[in-house]
Protein backbone atom coordinates (compact mmCIF):
# COMPACT_ATOMS: atom_id res chain seq x y z
CA UNK A 1 0.00 0.00 0.00
CA UNK A 2 2.87 2.56 0.88
CA UNK A 3 4.67 1.98 -2.32
CA UNK A 4 0.93 2.69 -3.92
CA UNK A 5 0.90 6.09 -2.26
CA UNK A 6 4.52 6.85 -2.98
CA UNK A 7 4.05 6.80 -6.38
CA UNK A 8 1.35 9.81 -5.75
CA UNK A 9 3.63 11.93 -3.88
CA UNK A 10 2.67 10.74 0.04
CA UNK A 11 5.53 10.06 1.40
CA UNK A 12 6.02 9.05 4.79
CA UNK A 13 8.70 10.66 6.48
CA UNK A 14 7.27 13.86 5.17
CA UNK A 15 3.51 14.29 6.24
CA UNK A 16 2.83 13.35 9.66
CA UNK A 17 0.45 9.89 9.69
CA UNK A 18 -0.88 7.80 12.48
CA UNK A 19 -1.79 3.99 12.50
CA UNK A 20 -4.30 2.25 13.65
CA UNK A 21 -6.21 -1.28 13.87
CA UNK A 22 -9.21 -1.91 14.00
CA UNK A 23 -10.68 -5.62 13.00
CA UNK A 24 -7.42 -6.82 11.41
CA UNK A 25 -7.42 -3.80 8.74
CA UNK A 26 -4.39 -1.76 9.44
CA UNK A 27 -5.76 2.35 9.07
CA UNK A 28 -3.33 5.13 8.18
CA UNK A 29 -4.62 8.49 8.53
CA UNK A 30 -2.47 11.19 6.79
CA UNK A 31 -2.38 14.85 8.57
CA UNK A 32 -2.50 18.00 7.27
CA UNK A 33 -0.26 21.22 9.52
CA UNK A 34 -3.04 21.60 11.92
CA UNK A 35 -3.79 18.09 12.85
CA UNK A 36 -6.94 17.24 10.02
CA UNK A 37 -7.33 14.12 8.32
CA UNK A 38 -6.85 14.41 4.59
CA UNK A 39 -6.46 11.25 3.38
CA UNK A 40 -7.23 7.85 4.92
CA UNK A 41 -5.98 4.31 3.55
CA UNK A 42 -7.55 1.22 4.63
CA UNK A 43 -5.15 -2.21 4.54
CA UNK A 44 -7.34 -4.90 3.73
CA UNK A 45 -6.57 -8.67 4.45
CA UNK A 46 -8.19 -11.47 2.77
CA UNK A 47 -10.92 -11.96 5.80
CA UNK A 48 -11.48 -8.22 5.67
CA UNK A 49 -14.83 -6.70 5.02
CA UNK A 50 -14.35 -5.04 1.79
CA UNK A 51 -16.95 -2.22 1.89
CA UNK A 52 -15.94 1.26 1.97
CA UNK A 53 -19.04 2.38 4.11
CA UNK A 54 -18.78 -0.44 6.20
CA UNK A 55 -15.28 0.06 6.98
CA UNK A 56 -15.57 4.07 7.70
CA UNK A 57 -18.30 3.89 10.14
CA UNK A 58 -16.64 0.34 12.06
CA UNK A 59 -13.53 2.27 12.21
CA UNK A 60 -14.23 6.43 12.48
CA UNK A 61 -12.64 8.47 14.78
CA UNK A 62 -13.14 12.08 15.99
CA UNK A 63 -12.17 14.40 13.11
CA UNK A 64 -12.87 11.44 10.41
CA UNK A 65 -15.89 13.55 9.07
CA UNK A 66 -13.39 16.25 7.88
CA UNK A 67 -12.01 14.08 5.51
CA UNK A 68 -13.11 13.15 2.00
CA UNK A 69 -9.99 10.93 0.43
CA UNK A 70 -10.25 7.62 1.07
CA UNK A 71 -7.78 4.44 0.11
CA UNK A 72 -9.12 0.52 -0.20
CA UNK A 73 -5.74 -1.43 -0.50
CA UNK A 74 -6.18 -5.25 -0.76
CA UNK A 75 -4.34 -8.17 -2.48
CA UNK A 76 -3.73 -6.81 -6.27
CA UNK A 77 -6.11 -3.93 -6.25
CA UNK A 78 -6.60 -0.51 -4.61
CA UNK A 79 -9.58 1.61 -4.86
CA UNK A 80 -9.92 5.11 -4.53
CA UNK A 81 -12.98 6.91 -3.57
CA UNK A 82 -14.05 10.94 -2.18
CA UNK A 83 -16.92 11.05 -0.11
CA UNK A 84 -19.75 13.88 -0.37
CA UNK A 85 -20.50 15.39 2.94
CA UNK A 86 -23.78 16.38 2.29
CA UNK A 87 -25.16 13.32 0.76
CA UNK A 88 -22.53 10.90 3.05
CA UNK A 89 -21.96 8.49 -0.34
CA UNK A 90 -18.89 7.56 -1.51
CA UNK A 91 -17.49 7.87 -5.08
CA UNK A 92 -14.84 5.96 -6.67
CA UNK A 93 -12.10 8.02 -8.37
CA UNK A 94 -10.50 7.00 -11.19
CA UNK A 95 -6.79 7.37 -9.33
CA UNK A 96 -5.53 8.17 -6.68
CA UNK A 97 -4.81 12.13 -6.11
CA UNK A 98 -1.28 13.48 -6.60
CA UNK A 99 0.44 14.74 -3.58
CA UNK A 100 3.34 17.90 -3.73
CA UNK A 101 5.31 19.51 -1.52
CA UNK A 102 3.28 21.80 0.85
CA UNK A 103 4.64 25.40 1.44
CA UNK A 104 3.80 28.79 3.27
CA UNK A 105 2.03 31.28 0.69
CA UNK A 106 3.39 34.82 1.38
CA UNK A 107 1.43 37.13 -0.57
CA UNK A 108 -0.87 37.86 2.50
CA UNK A 109 -0.67 41.77 3.29
CA UNK A 110 -0.51 42.76 6.22
CA UNK A 111 -0.93 46.08 5.18
CA UNK A 112 -4.57 48.47 5.01
CA UNK A 113 -6.21 47.13 1.88
CA UNK A 114 -6.81 49.91 -0.54
CA UNK A 115 -7.42 48.25 -4.22
CA UNK A 116 -11.20 48.28 -4.99
CA UNK A 117 -10.70 45.11 -6.86
CA UNK A 118 -11.60 43.46 -2.94
CA UNK A 119 -15.11 44.63 -3.84
CA UNK A 120 -15.24 41.73 -6.18
CA UNK A 121 -13.43 39.18 -4.12
CA UNK A 122 -16.67 37.72 -3.18
CA UNK A 123 -18.26 37.48 -6.73
CA UNK A 124 -15.42 35.63 -7.74
CA UNK A 125 -15.49 33.48 -5.05
CA UNK A 126 -19.25 32.75 -5.23
CA UNK A 127 -18.92 31.98 -8.85
CA UNK A 128 -16.24 29.71 -8.15
CA UNK A 129 -18.58 27.65 -5.34
CA UNK A 130 -21.74 27.88 -8.40
CA UNK A 131 -19.02 26.52 -11.28
CA UNK A 132 -17.12 23.66 -9.69
CA UNK A 133 -20.25 22.38 -7.05
CA UNK A 134 -23.04 22.68 -9.30
CA UNK A 135 -24.70 25.13 -6.53
CA UNK A 136 -27.71 27.56 -6.63
CA UNK A 137 -26.53 30.53 -5.76
CA UNK A 138 -28.14 30.80 -2.79
CA UNK A 139 -26.77 27.52 -1.63
CA UNK A 140 -23.17 29.41 -3.12
CA UNK A 141 -23.87 31.78 -0.39
CA UNK A 142 -24.95 29.79 2.43
CA UNK A 143 -21.00 28.09 1.81
CA UNK A 144 -19.34 31.39 1.37
CA UNK A 145 -20.52 32.62 4.72
CA UNK A 146 -19.09 29.38 6.17
CA UNK A 147 -15.82 30.17 4.18
CA UNK A 148 -15.72 33.96 5.06
CA UNK A 149 -16.48 32.41 8.80
CA UNK A 150 -13.69 30.53 9.02
CA UNK A 151 -11.29 33.28 7.52
CA UNK A 152 -12.22 36.28 9.83
CA UNK A 153 -11.39 33.42 13.07
CA UNK A 154 -8.20 32.54 11.20
CA UNK A 155 -7.32 36.16 10.99
CA UNK A 156 -8.14 37.11 14.65
CA UNK A 157 -6.46 34.14 15.97
CA UNK A 158 -3.58 34.43 13.94
CA UNK A 159 -2.88 30.54 12.41
CA UNK A 160 -2.79 31.48 9.01
CA UNK A 161 -4.45 28.16 7.72
CA UNK A 162 -5.51 30.09 4.70
CA UNK A 163 -1.46 31.07 4.03
CA UNK A 164 -0.45 27.68 3.62
CA UNK A 165 -1.01 25.72 0.27
CA UNK A 166 -1.04 21.71 1.14
CA UNK A 167 0.28 19.28 -1.06
CA UNK A 168 -3.45 18.91 -2.82
CA UNK A 169 -6.45 20.35 -2.71
CA UNK A 170 -7.51 17.55 0.11
CA UNK A 171 -4.98 19.00 2.49
CA UNK A 172 -6.32 22.17 2.05
CA UNK A 173 -10.15 21.80 2.40
CA UNK A 174 -9.43 19.49 5.53
CA UNK A 175 -7.16 22.19 6.74
CA UNK A 176 -10.04 24.97 6.48
CA UNK A 177 -12.80 21.75 7.78
CA UNK A 178 -10.81 21.68 10.95
CA UNK A 179 -10.82 25.47 11.16
CA UNK A 180 -14.34 25.88 10.98
CA UNK A 181 -15.16 23.60 13.32
CA UNK A 182 -12.74 24.94 16.13
CA UNK A 183 -13.99 28.37 15.04
CA UNK A 184 -17.53 27.54 15.98
CA UNK A 185 -16.88 25.48 19.21
CA UNK A 186 -14.63 28.80 20.26
CA UNK A 187 -18.16 30.71 19.46
CA UNK A 188 -20.10 28.47 21.53
CA UNK A 189 -17.96 28.30 24.67
CA UNK A 190 -17.35 32.15 24.81
CA UNK A 191 -20.80 33.17 23.67
CA UNK A 192 -22.71 30.54 25.93
CA UNK A 193 -21.00 31.98 29.15
CA UNK A 194 -22.77 35.26 28.37
CA UNK A 195 -25.83 34.60 26.65
CA UNK A 196 -28.16 31.97 27.86
CA UNK A 197 -29.73 29.03 25.53
CA UNK A 198 -26.59 30.67 23.03
CA UNK A 199 -26.28 27.34 21.13
CA UNK A 200 -29.72 26.73 20.95
CA UNK A 201 -30.57 30.53 19.20
CA UNK A 202 -27.48 31.13 17.45
CA UNK A 203 -25.16 28.09 16.81
CA UNK A 204 -26.38 28.05 12.86
CA UNK A 205 -22.28 27.70 12.24
CA UNK A 206 -22.94 24.15 13.27
CA UNK A 207 -23.88 22.81 10.03
CA UNK A 208 -20.35 21.37 8.45
CA UNK A 209 -18.88 23.30 5.37
CA UNK A 210 -20.54 20.55 2.34
CA UNK A 211 -18.26 22.07 -0.48
CA UNK A 212 -15.98 19.44 -2.19
CA UNK A 213 -12.35 19.66 -1.48
CA UNK A 214 -11.76 21.50 -5.18
CA UNK A 215 -14.28 23.93 -4.51
CA UNK A 216 -12.48 24.88 -1.20
CA UNK A 217 -9.18 24.85 -2.59
CA UNK A 218 -10.24 27.35 -5.30
CA UNK A 219 -11.97 29.87 -2.56
CA UNK A 220 -9.01 29.33 -0.07
CA UNK A 221 -6.30 30.27 -2.51
CA UNK A 222 -8.24 33.15 -3.73
CA UNK A 223 -8.62 34.52 -0.04
CA UNK A 224 -5.10 34.22 1.16
CA UNK A 225 -3.99 37.01 -0.74
CA UNK A 226 -6.04 39.57 1.75
CA UNK A 227 -6.05 40.94 5.21
CA UNK A 228 -10.09 40.94 5.82
CA UNK A 229 -9.16 42.26 9.18
CA UNK A 230 -7.34 44.93 7.83
CA UNK A 231 -9.60 45.55 4.75
CA UNK A 232 -12.00 48.93 4.85
CA UNK A 233 -15.41 48.17 6.48
CA UNK A 234 -16.59 49.65 3.33
CA UNK A 235 -14.71 47.82 0.93
CA UNK A 236 -16.01 44.48 2.61
CA UNK A 237 -19.64 45.27 2.81
CA UNK A 238 -20.14 46.75 -0.49
CA UNK A 239 -18.06 43.35 -1.84
CA UNK A 240 -20.53 41.30 0.65
CA UNK A 241 -23.48 43.32 -1.47
CA UNK A 242 -22.03 42.58 -4.64
CA UNK A 243 -22.83 39.10 -4.07
CA UNK A 244 -25.82 38.79 -1.98
CA UNK A 245 -28.04 41.05 -3.81
CA UNK A 246 -28.02 38.83 -6.91
CA UNK A 247 -28.61 35.57 -4.63
CA UNK A 248 -31.14 36.96 -3.33
CA UNK A 249 -33.11 37.28 -6.71
CA UNK A 250 -31.96 33.64 -7.16
CA UNK A 251 -34.53 32.24 -4.44
CA UNK A 252 -34.50 34.76 -1.09
CA UNK A 253 -36.35 37.30 -2.54
CA UNK A 254 -39.02 37.17 0.39
CA UNK A 255 -35.91 37.77 2.81
CA UNK A 256 -34.46 40.83 0.81
CA UNK A 257 -35.55 44.99 1.60
CA UNK A 258 -33.79 47.17 -0.88
CA UNK A 259 -31.06 48.88 0.34
CA UNK A 260 -32.40 52.61 -0.06
CA UNK A 261 -35.29 51.57 1.36
CA UNK A 262 -33.21 50.53 4.71
CA UNK A 263 -31.42 53.52 4.54
CA UNK A 264 -34.40 55.36 3.94
CA UNK A 265 -35.66 54.21 7.32
CA UNK A 266 -32.67 54.78 9.37
CA UNK A 267 -32.01 57.95 8.54
CA UNK A 268 -35.83 58.94 9.10
CA UNK A 269 -35.65 56.70 13.01
CA UNK A 270 -31.94 58.34 13.60
CA UNK A 271 -30.77 55.61 15.91
CA UNK A 272 -28.53 57.23 18.91
CA UNK A 273 -25.50 55.18 20.85
CA UNK A 274 -27.91 54.67 23.95
CA UNK A 275 -30.57 52.67 21.69
CA UNK A 276 -31.20 49.26 22.15
CA UNK A 277 -32.24 47.74 18.38
CA UNK A 278 -34.21 45.18 17.60
CA UNK A 279 -35.52 43.78 14.01
CA UNK A 280 -37.78 40.61 14.65
CA UNK A 281 -37.68 39.47 11.09
CA UNK A 282 -34.08 40.15 10.64
CA UNK A 283 -33.67 38.51 7.05
CA UNK A 284 -30.34 39.53 6.41
CA UNK A 285 -29.63 41.93 9.08
CA UNK A 286 -29.53 45.27 7.30
CA UNK A 287 -31.26 47.11 9.56
CA UNK A 288 -28.70 45.87 12.11
CA UNK A 289 -25.79 46.63 10.21
CA UNK A 290 -27.24 49.64 8.53
CA UNK A 291 -27.79 50.94 11.99
CA UNK A 292 -23.89 50.11 12.70
CA UNK A 293 -22.78 52.30 9.85
CA UNK A 294 -25.07 55.31 10.83
CA UNK A 295 -23.93 55.72 14.30
CA UNK A 296 -20.23 54.32 14.77
CA UNK A 297 -18.28 56.55 12.17
CA UNK A 298 -19.05 59.46 14.45
CA UNK A 299 -18.44 57.76 17.47
CA UNK A 300 -15.06 58.29 19.85
CA UNK A 301 -15.15 56.99 22.74
CA UNK A 302 -13.93 53.54 21.78
CA UNK A 303 -15.90 52.28 25.25
CA UNK A 304 -19.20 53.10 24.10
CA UNK A 305 -18.74 51.94 20.89
CA UNK A 306 -17.79 48.80 21.95
CA UNK A 307 -20.88 48.70 23.88
CA UNK A 308 -23.86 49.10 20.57
CA UNK A 309 -21.54 47.20 18.54
CA UNK A 310 -21.89 44.12 20.44
CA UNK A 311 -25.01 44.59 22.94
CA UNK A 312 -27.23 47.00 21.36
CA UNK A 313 -28.39 45.29 18.22
CA UNK A 314 -30.52 42.36 17.81
CA UNK A 315 -32.44 39.97 15.51
CA UNK A 316 -34.33 37.59 15.54
CA UNK A 317 -34.70 34.86 12.01
CA UNK A 318 -36.58 31.67 11.72
CA UNK A 319 -33.98 30.77 8.89
CA UNK A 320 -30.96 29.07 9.58
CA UNK A 321 -28.95 29.72 6.34
CA UNK A 322 -30.36 34.08 6.55
CA UNK A 323 -29.41 33.97 10.22
CA UNK A 324 -25.30 32.68 8.97
CA UNK A 325 -25.74 35.28 6.27
CA UNK A 326 -27.04 38.20 8.50
CA UNK A 327 -24.11 36.69 11.12
CA UNK A 328 -21.43 37.38 8.10
CA UNK A 329 -22.56 40.67 7.15
CA UNK A 330 -22.78 41.59 10.66
CA UNK A 331 -19.03 40.67 11.29
CA UNK A 332 -17.68 42.17 8.02
CA UNK A 333 -19.52 45.61 9.19
CA UNK A 334 -17.46 45.19 12.66
CA UNK A 335 -19.19 42.67 14.39
CA UNK A 336 -22.55 42.25 16.66
CA UNK A 337 -23.15 38.90 14.99
CA UNK A 338 -24.08 37.30 18.84
CA UNK A 339 -27.44 38.74 19.22
CA UNK A 340 -28.96 37.20 16.24
CA UNK A 341 -31.04 34.44 17.29
CA UNK A 342 -32.20 31.66 15.08
CA UNK A 343 -36.04 31.00 16.11
CA UNK A 344 -39.46 31.80 15.58
CA UNK A 345 -40.31 35.95 16.52
CA UNK A 346 -44.04 34.98 17.32
CA UNK A 347 -43.87 32.63 19.84
CA UNK A 348 -44.76 32.63 23.36
CA UNK A 349 -42.19 35.40 25.52
CA UNK A 350 -41.65 32.11 27.79
CA UNK A 351 -39.75 30.01 24.74
CA UNK A 352 -37.24 32.89 24.56
CA UNK A 353 -34.24 32.93 27.19
CA UNK A 354 -32.68 36.44 26.74
CA UNK A 355 -36.05 38.10 24.97
CA UNK A 356 -38.99 39.71 26.77
CA UNK A 357 -41.47 42.25 26.41
CA UNK A 358 -40.96 46.20 26.60
CA UNK A 359 -37.22 45.70 25.98
CA UNK A 360 -36.75 47.98 23.04
CA UNK A 361 -35.69 51.83 21.99
CA UNK A 362 -36.26 51.19 18.43
CA UNK A 363 -37.63 48.38 16.09
CA UNK A 364 -37.16 48.73 12.32
CA UNK A 365 -38.56 45.59 10.14
CA UNK A 366 -39.74 44.01 7.41
CA UNK A 367 -42.37 41.06 8.49
CA UNK A 368 -42.87 38.45 5.46
CA UNK A 369 -46.05 39.17 3.50
CA UNK A 370 -49.09 36.86 1.85
CA UNK A 371 -48.86 34.22 4.45
CA UNK A 372 -52.34 33.44 5.97
CA UNK A 373 -52.45 32.14 9.76
CA UNK A 374 -54.98 29.57 10.30
CA UNK A 375 -56.64 29.00 13.30
CA UNK A 376 -55.16 25.64 14.25
CA UNK A 377 -52.34 27.22 13.90
CA UNK A 378 -52.18 29.60 16.95
CA UNK A 379 -51.45 27.09 19.97
CA UNK A 380 -47.86 27.64 18.69
CA UNK A 381 -48.19 31.08 18.80
CA UNK A 382 -48.14 34.19 21.96
CA UNK A 383 -50.74 35.97 23.09
CA UNK A 384 -51.79 38.87 20.49
CA UNK A 385 -55.01 40.48 20.71
CA UNK A 386 -55.31 41.04 16.85
CA UNK A 387 -56.11 37.30 16.74
CA UNK A 388 -59.22 37.31 19.12
CA UNK A 389 -62.19 36.27 17.75
CA UNK A 390 -60.47 35.73 14.27
CA UNK A 391 -60.24 32.13 12.06
CA UNK A 392 -57.74 33.55 10.06
CA UNK A 393 -54.67 35.92 10.09
CA UNK A 394 -51.91 37.51 7.73
CA UNK A 395 -49.00 37.04 9.15
CA UNK A 396 -47.53 40.37 8.50
CA UNK A 397 -50.70 42.18 11.07
CA UNK A 398 -48.91 39.78 13.80
CA UNK A 399 -45.48 40.84 13.21
CA UNK A 400 -46.75 44.04 13.96
CA UNK A 401 -48.05 43.55 16.95
CA UNK A 402 -45.13 41.55 17.88
CA UNK A 403 -42.78 44.79 17.20
CA UNK A 404 -45.20 46.97 19.04
CA UNK A 405 -44.59 44.49 22.14
CA UNK A 406 -41.38 44.34 22.19
CA UNK A 407 -41.06 48.17 21.96
CA UNK A 408 -40.78 49.44 25.61
CA UNK A 409 -43.27 52.76 25.99
CA UNK A 410 -41.61 55.48 24.14
CA UNK A 411 -40.41 53.56 22.09
CA UNK A 412 -40.18 54.25 18.04
CA UNK A 413 -41.41 51.71 15.07
CA UNK A 414 -40.86 52.02 11.88
CA UNK A 415 -42.09 49.07 9.77
CA UNK A 416 -43.22 48.19 6.52
CA UNK A 417 -46.50 47.19 5.49
CA UNK A 418 -48.71 46.19 2.12
CA UNK A 419 -51.05 49.52 1.87
CA UNK A 420 -53.37 47.63 1.84
CA UNK A 421 -53.75 47.44 5.51
CA UNK A 422 -54.14 51.33 5.42
CA UNK A 423 -56.97 51.42 3.13
CA UNK A 424 -58.98 48.32 2.74
CA UNK A 425 -62.52 47.91 4.48
CA UNK A 426 -61.53 44.54 6.31
CA UNK A 427 -58.40 45.65 8.35
CA UNK A 428 -60.01 48.20 9.75
CA UNK A 429 -59.45 46.17 12.78
CA UNK A 430 -56.02 46.68 12.16
CA UNK A 431 -56.26 50.32 12.08
CA UNK A 432 -58.38 50.76 15.35
CA UNK A 433 -55.57 48.89 16.94
CA UNK A 434 -53.01 51.11 15.59
CA UNK A 435 -54.78 54.20 16.57
CA UNK A 436 -55.20 52.83 20.08
CA UNK A 437 -51.47 51.31 20.53
CA UNK A 438 -48.96 53.94 19.63
CA UNK A 439 -49.02 57.80 18.26
CA UNK A 440 -48.81 57.66 14.54
CA UNK A 441 -45.75 59.37 13.11
CA UNK A 442 -45.65 59.18 9.31
CA UNK A 443 -47.17 57.34 6.83
CA UNK A 444 -44.86 57.47 3.77
CA UNK A 445 -45.96 55.55 0.51
CA UNK A 446 -43.12 53.51 -1.23
CA UNK A 447 -43.34 52.91 -5.10
CA UNK A 448 -45.31 49.74 -6.65
CA UNK A 449 -41.87 48.78 -8.10
CA UNK A 450 -40.07 48.54 -5.18
CA UNK A 451 -39.93 45.05 -4.47
CA UNK A 452 -40.64 43.90 -8.23
CA UNK A 453 -36.81 43.16 -8.68
CA UNK A 454 -37.07 40.35 -5.70
CA UNK A 455 -39.85 38.69 -7.23
CA UNK A 456 -43.10 40.71 -5.14
CA UNK A 457 -45.36 43.31 -7.06
CA UNK A 458 -47.13 44.75 -4.34
CA UNK A 459 -47.82 48.16 -3.14
CA UNK A 460 -45.96 48.72 -0.02
CA UNK A 461 -46.18 51.80 2.99
CA UNK A 462 -43.97 52.65 5.99
CA UNK A 463 -45.33 53.40 9.56
CA UNK A 464 -43.47 55.06 11.71
CA UNK A 465 -45.11 55.60 15.30
CA UNK A 466 -44.36 55.90 19.04
CA UNK A 467 -45.62 53.11 21.54
CA UNK A 468 -48.30 54.84 24.05
CA UNK A 469 -51.60 55.61 24.25
CA UNK A 470 -52.28 59.60 22.99
CA UNK A 471 -55.72 61.25 23.87
CA UNK A 472 -55.29 64.62 22.63
CA UNK A 473 -55.27 65.15 18.57
CA UNK A 474 -52.25 65.42 16.48
CA UNK A 475 -50.49 65.97 13.04
CA UNK A 476 -49.28 62.80 11.03
CA UNK A 477 -46.50 63.21 8.36
CA UNK A 478 -47.72 61.93 4.92
CA UNK A 479 -45.65 61.66 2.27
CA UNK A 480 -44.49 59.23 -1.12
CA UNK A 481 -41.82 58.35 -2.58
CA UNK A 482 -41.96 58.42 -6.31
CA UNK A 483 -38.22 57.18 -7.64
CA UNK A 484 -36.28 54.92 -5.01
CA UNK A 485 -33.31 54.73 -7.02
CA UNK A 486 -33.87 51.44 -9.32
CA UNK A 487 -36.29 50.14 -11.93
CA UNK A 488 -38.55 47.04 -11.78
CA UNK A 489 -35.41 44.75 -13.02
CA UNK A 490 -33.73 46.40 -10.28
CA UNK A 491 -30.80 48.46 -11.76
CA UNK A 492 -30.15 51.60 -10.93
CA UNK A 493 -31.74 54.97 -11.80
CA UNK A 494 -31.55 58.68 -11.18
CA UNK A 495 -33.69 60.92 -9.59
CA UNK A 496 -34.25 59.01 -6.65
CA UNK A 497 -36.35 61.33 -4.20
CA UNK A 498 -36.31 59.30 -1.01
CA UNK A 499 -33.60 61.45 0.54
CA UNK A 500 -35.46 64.49 -0.02
CA UNK A 501 -39.02 62.45 1.89
CA UNK A 502 -36.20 61.65 4.81
CA UNK A 503 -35.47 65.18 5.10
CA UNK A 504 -39.14 66.44 5.41
CA UNK A 505 -40.00 63.95 7.49
CA UNK A 506 -37.08 64.59 10.15
CA UNK A 507 -37.46 68.13 9.91
CA UNK A 508 -41.50 67.19 10.83
CA UNK A 509 -40.41 65.46 13.90
CA UNK A 510 -37.79 68.05 14.75
CA UNK A 511 -40.91 70.32 14.87
CA UNK A 512 -43.55 67.83 15.87
CA UNK A 513 -41.64 65.35 18.18
CA UNK A 514 -41.83 61.73 18.66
Amino acid sequence: MYDYLNSYGYLLEKIKHEHALCEKIKITRFYSENAAPFLIAYDLTKESIHDIVSIYEMSKEENDELCTLFLLHGNGYNFCYTRNLKTKQFIQLKDMIVYSNRFKNNTLSKGKVESDFFENLFFEAHSFLRDIDGLHPDEALDELCKLIYAKMYDEEMDYNIYSYNGGNCEEIAASIRKLYKIANENDMRIYALKIPGYKRSRGVFEEPIFLSSNAISKVAKLFAKYNFTNADIDFKARAFQNVYKPATRSGMGQYFTPIQVIRFIVSCISPTLSDLIIDPFAGSGHFLSESLSYVVPAVQNEKMKNEFIFYKLHGVEKSERMVRIAMTDMRLHGDGHSNIRCTDSLLPFESYTDLTEKSFDIVMTNPPFGSILQKDSYSYLGDFELLEGRNKVPLEVLGLERSLQLLRDGGRLAIILPESIFVNKSYTYVRNWIEQNMKIRGIISLPLLTFSPFGANIKTSILFGTKGKVEQPYNVFAGIIENIGFNSKGDNMDGADWMDVAAKFKSFIEKEGW
